[in-house]
């Protein structure tokens, strides 16, 4: 049996790439807010950098979508 560990909010609810409808990595998700407000790199060129689509990039950078902080991490035991 393996272990993995999953990143949940204040509420128990699953967050980040830990979400099971997640399909971008945290590490992308970092890396395109950092672009964004410390090198001024607009949406559409960061959308085309990463093969995302501009209204997501955008909703990113507002933090409108992903920007929950995981409150702990929960141990899952798979078979």
């Amino acid at each position: 049996m393996t272990a993995i560990f999953i990143a949940v909010n204040e509420r128990g609810y699953r967050v980040g790439e830990s979400h099971h409808n997640s399909r971008i990595p945290d590490a992308i998700v970092q890396q395109i807010r950092e672009l964004h407000e410390e090198h001024h790199v607009g949406y559409r060129r960061l959308a085309k950098q990463f093969n995302l689509k501009r209204a997501f990039v955008q909703k990113v950078c507002k933090y409108a979508i992903r920007s929950q902080i995981p409150a702990r991490w929960v141990e899952v035991k798979r078979p």
